[in-house]
This record gives structure tokens, C-alpha cells and sequence, in this order.
């Protein structure tokens, strides 16, 4: 499947984009980041201009407040970010794997109730229920900065959990779907049964829709990543510096994009590009998620109907030699019949 995917141009587009980030943000500290330096005032067609400087003034994205580049902060994030969607949304279809196939087994009474009560969840906004999971933890840890890896690790696990009940419900349909498959009703007529019968037909039939719902909760994931940004959410914690004489910002430690978004939501009327920079390089790898998951579904679409080609003509054949058959077979023994009564 893959050396099919990496001829598809919306597929390459995204993978190169999302790949390229993430090994540039790895490349940033250890021999990028010596080599940028905050710029103070400095003259500007004639004027003595100071931070936050515009695109303009200080290209590609301008500054912040601190006049910092924009795009050293997008650099920075983009690992946190991309990966941290990557880790949870594999958390969450991996547990929620596990548990369709628990529920099917061992809770199959009380899968209707559990499908309700994730339905009737859609209609609370899943960055209300973060809020409420996210808050306490950053106020549980008084020192984000010498915890930060503690406090990143908790709330990915957070978020994890927060999205695991859709994605199991999900998962529990399409494996019903699967074990109504005709093979895998004969496989289990002829005896397969518990792990063989997942790992040979279920697994099979699942891997492409396996690989499809992580792309797409990729995509949730970065949505109430900015959802989080906006509320103050910061993932990896945040601090505070004084930007002017009496007046202070909060700053994300991980510098991920979402609470980049957060922190210049207060400067949206007076210097819209900071909340710019960060909103559209988010845009950007929510678009790269989506090309490669609408790759991944023309795939499996093709492969979806030429199997049913390929089934519906062998089925046909099979059918014309059993009729061939016994048609042989059933005018042989009205002569065997006719031979004997004579």
C-alpha cells in the first residue's frame, strides 16, 4: 500500500511537508538557535522602528513583542506539535483496538448503552471536556519549566483518554461489519476462532481503515490542539515575561503552535500576524493530514471495488461449472434409469 501512496501527489505533498518540519525542529537547537538574536529597534525606511515588528519590516513573519522571529517559535513547535498528535492519535487507535475487541467478547451487553452515551457526547465540544481535565493538572504542578516533560507526558495521556471512546466505538462497528464478511462466517463455520480469526481475516480487512482513522484523528487532534491554544491551554506548560514596563504575556515552553495561537490572541486587533504565523502553519498540517488521509481513502475505494470484480466473476464462474455439472450428472442417471427399466 505505501509504494502505491508515495505515487499519489496529495499523499507525497503531505508527507514531505509534515517530515520536513519535524527533522528541521529537531536541527533548531543544537544549530539553528545560536545564531538568532532578538532585534530591539533597528531603522526601517528612514524611521527607528521597535517590537512587534511586521512581515514587512522583519521578513518572512515579522516579530513578536519581544522581537523574536516569528519563524524561529514555528520551527521550534513543529515537533512538539506534529508529534504529539501522532503519539496520541496512535494511543488512540491502538486502545481503542483493544477495547472493541474486549467489548465484543466479554461486554457485549452493554455496547448499545456505551454507543448512546458517545453519541450523546457529540454534542459537548471536546475542548470543554480538556478544559476541565487540563486545568487542575497545570495547577497541580507549580514549576512547569522544571517538570516539563512530566507535564507534557499528562496531558497527551489526557487527551488520549478524552478520544478513546469515539474512536472505540468506531472500531466496534467496523469489526461487526468485518466478522459478517462471507470468508470469515465460513472460517469460523470450519472452526477459526479467538486470535487466529483476527489476525488472519479481521486484521486483514481492518489494516486499510485502521490507517485512514489515524490520519483522521490526527486531524481532530490538531483542531482541539488550537481550541486549547485559544482557551490558554498550553501544551508542555507556560510562563510569563514582562514584555513592556508593567504589562506581561504568557509564553508556551514547548513552543507548539497551538499555544503560539493562544498568547497572541490578545494582540489579534493591534498586530494580527502573530496569531497569523502560528494559525497557518497549523492550517498547514491539518491540509497535509487531510491529503493523506483522502489518498488513503481513494485507495482503498479502488481496491474495495475491483475486489468485488474479482469475487463477483469468480463467483459467476463457479456457478457456471456447478451447473455445467449437474446437468452432466443428471441426464447420466436418466439414461443409468431409462437403461434398467428396459
Amino acid at each position: 500500500m505505501f509504494k502505491t501512496l508515495i505515487k499519489k501527489p496529495k499523499f507525497l505533498l503531505g508527507f514531505v511537508f509534515l517530515i520536513t518540519m519535524v527533522i528541521t525542529s529537531f536541527l533548531y537547537e543544537p544549530f539553528i538557535a545560536e545564531h538568532i538574536k532578538r532585534y530591539d529597534f533597528f531603522t526601517y525606511k528612514g524611521e527607528l522602528v521597535g517590537p512587534p515588528f511586521t512581515p514587512l519590516e522583519l521578513p518572512p513573519l515579522g516579530s513578536d513583542r519581544l522581537g523574536t522571529p516569528l519563524w524561529t517559535y514555528i520551527i521550534q513547535g513543529a515537533k512538539f506539535t506534529i508529534l504529539l498528535a501522532i503519539v496520541i492519535s496512535f494511543t488512540q487507535v491502538i486502545f481503542g483496538l483493544l477495547l472493541s475487541v474486549f467489548f465484543l467478547h466479554f461486554l457485549k451487553r452493554i455496547q448499545k448503552i456505551l454507543e448512546v452515551l458517545v453519541e450523546s457526547m457529540i454534542y459537548v465540544p471536546v475542548a470543554v471536556i480538556a478544559f476541565w481535565l487540563l486545568l487542575p493538572l497545570e495547577q497541580l504542578i507549580h514549576n512547569p519549566e522544571e517538570h516539563f516533560i512530566k507535564l507534557l507526558i499528562n496531558q497527551a495521556l489526557l487527551i488520549s483518554i478524552i478520544g478513546i471512546p469515539s474512536t472505540l466505538v468506531v472500531l466496534l462497528k467496523e469489526i461487526q461489519k468485518s466478522l459478517q464478511e462471507e470468508f470469515v462466517l465460513s472460517s469460523r463455520v470450519l472452526g477459526g476462532r479467538g486470535w487466529f480469526l483476527y489476525r488472519k481475516h479481521v486484521l486483514t480487512i481492518l489494516s486499510p481503515r485502521l490507517v485512514l482513522l489515524f490520519f483522521q484523528r490526527n486531524v481532530q487532534v490538531l483542531v482541539l490542539f488550537a481550541h486549547l491554544g485559544f482557551i490558554n491551554i498550553f501544551l508542555g506548560g507556560k510562563f510569563e515575561e514582562e514584555i513592556m514596563v508593567g504589562e506581561s504575556r504568557m509564553f508556551s515552553l514547548s513552543n507548539e503552535w497551538a499555544g503560539n495561537i493562544g498568547k497572541a490572541y490578545l494582540e489579534l486587533m493591534t498586530a494580527p500576524w502573530l496569531i497569523l504565523a502560528p494559525l497557518f502553519a497549523l492550517s498547514l498540517a491539518v491540509l497535509s493530514f487531510n491529503f493523506m488521509a483522502s489518498s488513503i481513502q481513494e485507495i482503498m475505494l479502488k481496491e474495495t471495488s475491483s475486489f468485488r470484480k474479482r469475487s463477483g466473476k469468480r463467483m459467476q464462474k463457479e456457478t457456471e461449472k456447478n451447473s455445467s455439472e449437474f446437468k452432466d450428472n443428471h441426464f447420466t442417471l436418466v439414461r443409468k434409469n431409462h437403461h434398467l427399466n428396459s
